[in-house]
């Protein structure tokens, strides 16, 4: 009900959508993610537009409106953008590599008021207005970009909800059906072909839209999984599919439809998610049945979508894989319902105390106290937590936290340069500082090793132009490479004959940048250059340079 809800909102909240925007690139639109795709801990709120793996390509407003809000960081989003429409819609393209110069001087003032290079605000509707198709930035790779690409959403002014772009007109050539590429079957509480674990079965492609698996024998309460993809013409990206529908004898099981969702509905992600699977081989196994207490609010099971399998019956399931441009993928999975010898029995629980949802958990040791607050897990879930000399250990790396867990961690005697620092896959990261009390506290939804580790080494600052005592009238920028080998970067501050000058900061290149065009006024001829970088322990290192430079 909520979801029609939704849907009507929305409906109601536009008009005309179909011929309302315009594409936001030049080029053709060839996607490197699709609407709601599962994501290793979410679900993706938009479209990604492949930019021929360059950055710099002009981007439009695809309707008129003003920009509403206007936010740099330096991973999620990166450089974004927000525009507000007159039908009540709301447009959104991050990762950009600059903002256009109509824009430009709006962000800048806000960075040198804050003195920081990371902004978040919000503007009047006079403020910026655009045009549809008027060049509102260009495509970059800032933030938690992993290549050059337009992340690109539209939502609900309102309320701030997306919903899929190419429903709404953004048009992407697609004649290629969903593909299928492996199939499970999960013994719930029951056997599939001498199993009692998750077992993968075999299946023949007969054409470009069937699939047949081969009989599966089973007996009891079970369910079934898929690993597939969809793509689109002239692009090779393995994308998320729009619609998947599955039956048993003709009966609804399951039944999902990609065109809107709320932020909220992420935390439901890894129960669509077979997370084991993924954590092993890194491949997402959509689980079309639901084996938690609360089941993903958008999507429309029917008993949980288990098959209820018994002895002397045959059953039919079928799968249905649809894309946005409706090409169509169909498998069938004949089920025999017999009883035979199980060859493989269900693995032993992980080892550790079972964390209930509905409870409170507090875990205490000499230098360590851990919380868990009620609905940390969907699930019950065993976590493995002791400490070994100084280090606190929680295990189970199949652990999916719905909730971060609340962590202090006290040491004793206190040393220069210390950090709380958390080691998954045999690499340390920093995750705090040490507070004003003494003591270490944070918040995680992290399985791993935690202890108090040391940094005295501080930061290295290279100069990428050698600007010391030179003239560098011709230069359009100052760049600098810093890097720290143990807690991190933390920040940073430049100076130029003593006032704040704003560093861009790209994290993945290591790279510092001031760019002359900045609001500085260079009335004389020498300059004096100061740069501070701190790391996350506290060690700092200060770069002092005269240059020469007439403007």
């Amino acid at each position: 009900m909520n979801r029609i809800i939704l849907l009507c909102t929305l409906c109601c909240c536009r008009f005309s959508l179909a011929q309302y925007y315009q594409p936001p690139v030049d080029i053709p639109i060839q996607l490197s993610g699709t609407f709601a795709e599962l994501r290793g801990t979410h679900f993706h709120a938009g479209i990604d537009i492949r930019t021929q793996s360059k950055e710099g390509l002009p981007l439009r407003a695809v309707a008129e409106g003003y920009v509403s809000r206007i936010k740099i960081q330096q991973g999620g989003y990166g450089k974004a953008l927000y525009i507000n429409h007159p039908n009540g819609t709301t447009s959104l393209y991050a990762h950009l590599q600059r903002y256009s110069d109509k824009i430009v001087p709006h962000v800048r003032k806000k960075q040198y008021d804050k003195k920081s290079y990371t902004i978040n605000f919000y503007t009047e509707p006079d403020d910026i207005k655009v045009k549809k198709g008027e060049i509102i930035g260009y495509s970059g790779n800032t933030g938690s970009s992993l290549g050059p690409h337009l992340h690109f959403e539209l939502r609900s002014t309102a309320n701030q909800i997306p919903f899929n772009p190419i429903l709404e007109g953004i048009y992407v050539p697609d004649s290629i059906r969903p593909v299928i590429k492996q199939v499970f079957a999960y013994p719930i509480d029951g056997v599939v072909n001498q199993s009692e674990e998750k077992i993968q079965l075999n299946f023949t492609q007969k054409n470009d839209s069937l699939y047949i698996a081969d009989k599966v024998v089973a007996l009891g309460k079970i369910g079934f999984g898929l690993v597939h993809f969809d793509r689109q013409d002239n692009s090779y990206n393995k994308n998320g599919t729009f619609e998947i529908l599955a039956t048993i004898n003709g009966n609804q099981r399951f039944s999902a439809r990609f065109d809107t969702l709320s932020f909220d509905d992420t935390a439901h992600m890894h129960k669509l998610l077979d997370y084991r699977h993924y954590v092993e081989t890194e491949k997402k196994v959509m689980r079309l049945f639901n084996p938690f207490l609360e089941a993903v609010p958008f999507v429309d099971f029917s008993e949980n979508g288990w098959i209820h399998v018994e002895e002397a019956e045959s059953y039919t399931y079928n799968v249905t894989l649809r894309d946005i441009a409706g090409n169509s993928t169909s498998l069938i999975i004949p089920i025999i319902g017999k009883k035979e010898e199980v060859w493989v029995q269900k693995k032993p629980p992980q080892k550790g105390k079972t964390i209930h949802p509905n409870r409170d958990y507090l875990f205490e040791f000499d230098s360590a106290k851990l919380y868990l607050d009620a609905k940390t897990f969907s699930e019950p879930t065993p976590l493995n937590v002791f400490m070994d000399k100084d280090t606190l250990n929680i295990e189970n790396p199949y652990a999916y936290f719905n909730k971060a867990y609340k962590l202090t961690f006290e040491k004793k005697y206190t040393l220069r340069g210390e950090y709380l620092a958390l080691k998954r896959k045999n690499q340390w990261r920093f995750i705090a500082k040490r507070n004003p009390k003494g003591k270490f506290t944070t918040k995680l939804r992290s399985t791993g090793a935690i202890a108090v580790l040391q940094d005295t080494i501080p930061p290295t600052v290279t100069d990428q132009k050698n600007i010391s005592n030179r003239w560098i009238s011709l230069e359009k920028d100052i760049r600098f490479t810093i890097k720290d080998k143990g807690s991190g970067i933390d920040r940073f501050e430049g100076y130029l004959n003593g006032k704040w000058i704003l560093f861009e900061y790209e994290q993945k290149k290591n790279e510092l940048t001031f760019r002359f065009k900045d609001p500085i006024k260079l009335s004389q001829v020498k300059h004096k250059l100061k740069l501070i970088v701190w790391d996350k322990a506290g060690n700092n290192t200060t770069f002092d340079t005269t240059f020469y430079r007439k403007e």
